[in-house]
C-alpha cells in the first residue's frame, strides 16, 4: 500500500496505486456492493420489424418492442456493450415500421370517409 506507493512499485511490479498512500487514521467512506441484474437474455418474441408475436407466431396488432425486453437477438450470450446498439437499431426499425402502419391506417381511414 503506502510504502510501495512511496517507493514507486511493489514486489510484483505494480506501479500505480490509486488512492494511496492514505492516512489510516483518516475518514473512510463505505458503500454496499451487491449483485444486480443489468441485462436480461430473452423475453418477448418479435418479428424482424419489432412486432410482438404470440406463442403461436401471430402478430399482436399495434404492439411492438425493442431493447432488452426482446428475446432471441443474441442467442444464449451477448457481447458486452451491445445492449445500447440493440436499442438504437431495433428502436429505429420499430419506429419505421410504426410510421408505415400509421400511414396505412390513415389511408384506410381516408378511404372509408369517402
Amino acid at each position: 500500500g503506502g510504502a510501495a506507493a512511496a517507493a514507486g512499485a511493489d514486489e510484483f511490479g505494480k506501479r500505480y496505486f490509486y488512492n494511496a498512500p492514505f492516512d489510516p487514521d483518516g475518514a473512510f467512506v463505505a458503500g454496499w456492493i451487491v449483485p444486480v441484474l443489468h441485462y436480461t437474455m430473452g423475453g418477448i418474441t418479435m418479428d424482424s420489424n419489432g412486432a410482438v408475436l404470440r406463442a403461436d407466431g401471430t402478430r399482436i396488432l399495434g404492439l411492438h418492442a425493442a431493447g432488452e425486453v426482446t428475446g432471441g437477438v443474441h442467442g444464449h450470450n451477448r457481447l458486452g456493450g451491445n445492449s445500447l446498439l440493440e436499442c438504437v437499431v431495433f428502436g429505429s426499425i420499430v419506429g419505421k415500421a410504426l410510421a408505415e402502419e400509421v400511414k396505412q391506417a390513415r389511408a384506410l381511414a381516408a378511404e372509408a370517409a369517402m
